[in-house]
């Protein structure tokens, strides 16, 4: 049997988690493969919420593993988003959503689609295998693509992903997919005893947009007022993250899932520069009206990118 460690990026969410998990038991099935699934942080609250509710157990944390272990990457392929020493490992499979950042010397299975959740791809491989979905399995994946997709509103939602999610529902028996994801959504928004260094690392992503490093954060919540009303902690924590970690721009994005907008929050006078530049509207009191723009990795990423690239 061939060992091989599933792992995902370091800040987890619901959709890397139960990648890994799912992606492990797809190894396994093969027969040929001894795979486990790690986190290399403490889950999210919408996370340990599923995991309870299927009576998953947690896995165990890892940041690295010794060298030449063979590793599986899911839900994403960059080297700051992965294990400290992966270039020591052998990775021997990435699949993923996003756009590829990852340098290779030797030959491995990919399979990256430009669709909103990685469990979409991975219900395809299951089929393709001719592997059986069970009621578990596609529970995860289900609840995979309703977080991922914002129950549809996010503009990273694909047809596929849709219709991947109405066949789940046959296999799961769940029908009604809004009651179904509301727990899910609460789960992900209580944070009221999480420290603002935390909440702010709880789902970001850091950038290099030529010579500017960044860290992108986003908060889905049913509760923005929470957050809101925690502003002046927030600033000071993403203060002291941006003189730690030397960022040249730091942005937290706000987003309602339920009224569909996004309320981001800015440091300072030169992010609000920046802020206001790229998304045309003002800063006031630290905080700048996104409107509709509820996925980063499309609708405001990009827009960023366009900026610094071409400073």
């Amino acid at each position: 049997m061939i060992e091989i460690k599933v792992v995902w990026h370091k800040i987890p969410d619901t959709d890397c988690t139960l990648a890994a998990i799912i992606f492990a038991d797809f190894l396994n099935r093969k027969k040929i493969y001894s795979a486990k699934p790690y986190i290399q942080w403490k889950l999210n609250k919408e996370t340990e919420y599923l995991l309870d509710l299927l009576k998953i157990e947690t896995p165990e944390i890892a940041d690295s593993f010794p060298a030449w272990t063979k590793v599986a990457l899911v839900d994403h392929n960059e080297d700051f988003q992965t294990l400290t020493n992966i270039k020591e490992l052998e990775v021997e499979f990435i699949v993923d959503h996003h756009k590829i950042d990852f340098a290779s010397s030797a030959p491995l299975n990919i399979r990256i689609e430009p669709i909103c959740s990685t469990c979409s791809i991975l219900y395809k491989m299951y089929l393709e295998a001719w592997f059986e979905i069970d009621k578990k399995i596609g529970t995860m994946m289900l609840a995979w693509i309703l977080s991922d997709s914002l129950l549809f509103k996010s503009a990273t939602t694909t047809k596929v992903d849709v219709e991947i999610a109405e066949k789940l529902k046959e296999i799961t028996g769940i029908s009604d997919l809004e009651a179904f994801a509301m727990p899910m959504f609460d789960a992900k928004s209580d944070l009221w005893d999480m420290d603002p260094i935390d909440l702010i690392k709880y789902d970001y992503k850091e950038f290099d947009f030529s010579w500017t490093k960044a860290w992108i954060w986003t908060l889905e919540t049913t509760n923005p007022n929470y957050a809101l009303g925690r502003k002046e902690e927030i600033l000071k924590a993403m203060q002291t993250i941006k003189n730690n970690d030397k960022l040249d721009f730091i942005f937290l994005s706000i987003v309602d899932i339920i009224w569909e907008k996004n309320i981001s929050i800015v440091l300072d006078w030169a992010d609000s520069k920046v802020a206001s530049e790229v998304f045309d509207a003002e800063v006031k009191d630290n905080l700048i009206d996104l409107k509709r723009r509820l996925s980063r990795k499309k609708q405001v990423i990009p827009d960023l990118t366009e900026y610094f690239l071409n400073k």
